[in-house]
């Protein structure tokens, strides 16, 4: 054989070889990055510049007045301690809710995930305002104290008191269901096998089944108390005068003391609070915000091995007295409440459905109220505020704007976070992380903060009091539900599907149009339900961007509330709740009816 002979197969095999394609897939993130950047991380450069203005340029004196000033520093101690109250109590009470709900039957814990849920996905607003009529001097929790002889009921609305409960209310769903998420994928056998060799119940549940959901248990705690921090809804409603948390106080320093570089500079400061405490429980938050933790396993596994190693080297007979002591009164709490359990776990359930459950009640029956103040329950019913509410030109206004708003932000969201997802889950590996970090920033820091920078942003540009200046934060907010829930349906999607069209000879909009799309359409639906309930319920960023022709729904119903608490809008949230109602009954009639058609043809062909 010649060499000319060998070179030319040589030459002609290079040419049979197909030429690999360049992977193009992390082009689709590039959307995703450019919104969150120009919008999310420029709006709070801005507010940390504005942070340090002042009349002669650059100056500290903004952080030297928030720092030394006794305000601040009460409003900041007033929001850790409700933080940490509200924090103790959701997790407790949603660890026994959730334990309880993993022992019932599957019918049953259908209903009451049902009556979790519904109060999850009902406005905040709307359930804060109900506390009002429930916790008032007449109201519900005083006139039920009375038939139990106290005539002088204790003072719960327009305090911490008020506060607090409105605070647990509101994010007890928050806590419940990343625990019971992870309760129902323990496999019960290990705490079997621990109570088959002598442990009661409650010693195995200790021992076994609590370290299992340890993890949920601190991711829990960490959302309810960095979400805490960022409050405002609540707390303005139910707090009074002199109860105001951090948001209230930026929102005071802002508007009313007319003290923008004062106001940036106390939003950084809880910012680094936030940052800082996300940076130290980010191995716990990293599972609830669809983040993958690099954190390795053998470190802390190794934590053990280093103690028993400490402890037999540094051990005494007074350690060990000790530690039997501790042992033998844990193992006598354990049985105590062991005994307790049942009891525990259904006032829990009753205390937790009553707390999630009566806001709604009452809401309903006050739309019917003929009085034109607070009174609970009504003297007279009657259907005169649906009337008012209908009749009047600007709450219509309001309602058909924020419906299109959020249903536009909602929109956009999906479709630059359904692309950036796919980037995410199918791109390279080395920068998911921190473009992960990135999109789950919008949900961990505070909306106070997010819209004062957003405002600090555009207020040059005359954006301010627009429709197009209320879009655009929503679809922020909107892309973290959006970029999780899609990437997590395409985690689960078999690549191979994709694979196999492409080798038939698929082009990469067919393989979208015929596979993805149909594979991700319910996760692209509740993807666009959560953006657009984020951007219809939100009232801190319309604080800001509304304007005299563009009021949002939410920002009317907070005037109306602050003005004066009146039935109306309790009208407001019966439409609401109703209109979610029969769009949750249209979907599943026009999924039966599509299941019977399919049945039915199927029938005939076969026939």
């Amino acid at each position: 054989m010649s060499v000319d002979s060998s070179l030319e197969r040589f030459a002609g095999g290079l040419a049979a070889r197909p030429r690999r394609r360049p992977d193009r897939r992390w082009l689709t993130l590039v959307p995703l990055l450019a919104v969150l950047i120009l919008l999310f991380v420029v709006p709070l450069c801005s507010l940390l510049v504005d942070s340090f203005r002042g009349a002669q340029g650059f100056t500290l004196e903004n952080y030297r007045e928030q720092v030394t000033s006794p305000v601040f520093w009460r409003a900041m101690r007033r929001t850790l301690v409700i933080a940490a109250l509200s924090t103790v109590i959701c997790v407790a009470l949603g660890y026994c809710m959730a334990y309880a709900l993993t022992r019932m039957p599957k019918r049953l814990r259908g209903v009451l995930m049902v009556v979790v849920l519904v109060p999850y996905f009902t406005s905040i607003l709307i359930r804060s305002y109900a506390w009002i009529a429930i916790l008032a001097p007449n109201g519900l929790v005083a006139q039920t104290l009375a038939l139990f002889g106290v005539d002088t009921p204790p003072e719960m609305v327009f305090n911490q008191t008020g506060m607090l409960i409105g605070t647990v209310q509101i994010l007890l769903p928050l806590a419940l269901l990343p625990i019971y998420s992870v309760m129902s994928g323990i496999d019960r056998a290990a705490v079997r096998a621990a109570q088959s060799l002598g442990a009661s119940p409650a010693v195995a549940h200790w021992h076994v089944y609590r370290p299992a959901t340890s993890s949920a248990v601190m991711a829990a705690a960490a959302l309810v108390f960095i979400s805490t921090l960022g409050f405002y809804v609540t707390p303005a409603l139910l707090g009074g005068p002199g109860d105001a948390l951090i948001a209230q106080s930026i929102l005071v320093q802002f508007s009313n003391l007319v003290d923008p570089a004062g106001a940036a500079a106390q939003a950084v400061l809880l910012l680094l609070v936030v940052l800082a405490l996300f940076a130290v429980l980010f191995r716990y938050l990293a599972p609830s915000l669809s983040v993958e933790s690099t954190e390795k396993t053998p470190a802390t596994t190794a934590r053990p091995g280093r103690r028993l190693l400490r402890r037999t080297e540094g051990s005494s007979e007074r350690q060990d007295e000790l530690r039997a002591l501790r042992a033998r009164i844990l193992d006598t709490v354990l049985d105590v409440v062991g005994r307790l359990r049942l009891p525990i776990l259904l006032g829990g359930w009753i205390l937790g459905a009553a707390l999630l459950v009566t806001p709604l009640v009452v809401v309903a029956i006050w739309s019917f109220s003929d009085a034109t103040y607070l009174t609970f329950p009504p003297e007279e019913y009657s259907t005169r505020w649906f009337a008012d509410y209908f009749a009047d030109d600007a709450w219509i206004g309001s309602t058909f704007l924020s419906l299109g708003i959020a249903s536009a932000a909602a929109a956009v969201s999906v479709v630059i976070g359904g692309f950036g997802a796919f980037g995410l889950v199918r791109g390279p590996e080395r920068p998911r992380l921190p473009i992960a970090i990135l999109v789950a920033m919008p949900l961990i820091v505070p909306p106070m903060i997010y819209s004062l920078g957003f405002f600090v942003f555009v207020a040059p540009h005359n954006v301010v009091g627009t429709p197009a200046g209320l879009l655009l934060p929503y679809v922020v907010l909107g892309l973290p539900f959006a970029v999780s829930i899609t990437a997590a349906a395409l985690r689960n999607l078999d690549q191979r599907l994709e694979n196999a069209a492409r080798s038939l000879g698929a082009g990469p909009v067919s393989v979208l149009r015929h596979v993805l799309l149909p594979a991700l359409r319910p996760a692209l639906i509740s993807g666009f339900v959560f953006a657009f309930l984020a951007a219809f319920d939100d009232v801190v960023v319309a604080t800001f961007m509304s304007g005299p022709t563009a009021v949002t729904l939410p920002l009317r119903m907070f005037q109306d509330i602050k003005l004066e608490v009146s039935p109306r809008t309790a009208v407001v949230a019966v439409v609401l709740l109703g209109a979610g109602a029969v769009a949750v009954l249209l979907r599943f009639v026009t999924a039966w009816l599509v299941r019977a058609v399919r049945v039915a043809l199927s029938r005939m062909g076969a026939s």
